[in-house]
């Protein structure tokens, strides 16, 4: 277990640390569990600091661009597909943030798409409705979606959860 080992590290051993946060830090993240930037820029992990500021404000771009910029390194490490994971949890907080500005529990599709092409994300409304079925599928998200209206319908309660992603469902 990551955890216990770091908990029972020893104070100075900062390599040690070091290590076995290159692997802890993506499975947290991929549970929902973002890193402080103080822990991130203490452990010089700068390849997690733009990747944790995009998926905590939902930001479909800066998280690709990310995600290219440091491919190399999640690759050699092995951890590049659990990172890629995350772009699910990207979408959620970018629909939470598109849902505060709506200010209302239901979302037009198309407005949605808006959102997704201000992002530089070419995405039809099919996929769309696919990406949000999944998170709804997944708990990242409490609604439905009225595909004859092309709709969101978000819960009035709680619309998004973070139980199932600490979960990891």
């Amino acid at each position: 277990n990551l955890d216990f080992a770091l908990a029972h590290c020893r104070a100075d051993a900062y390599h040690n640390k070091r290590r076995i946060l290159a692997y802890l830090i993506p499975i947290k993240l991929y549970r929902g569990r973002l890193p402080t930037p103080l822990i991130l820029q203490k452990y010089q992990f700068n390849e997690f600091l733009e990747l944790t500021a995009a998926v905590r404000c939902g930001d479909i771009m800066k998280f690709n661009e990310s995600l290219l910029t440091y491919q190399e390194v999640f690759i050699r490490k092995g951890t590049y597909l659990v990172l890629e994971k995350l772009k699910t949890l990207v979408y959620r907080n970018f629909l939470k943030r598109i849902q505060a500005i709506e200010a209302t529990n239901q979302l037009k599709l198309q407005r949605v798409q808006l959102g997704f092409k201000w992002c530089e994300e070419d995405v039809g409304l099919d996929e769309i409705e696919c990406i949000i079925a999944n998170l709804i599928y997944k708990g990242h998200l409490k609604g439905y979606i009225s595909h004859s209206k092309r709709v969101l319908v978000l819960s009035k309660t709680n619309p998004f959860p973070i139980d199932p992603i600490l979960k990891n469902t």
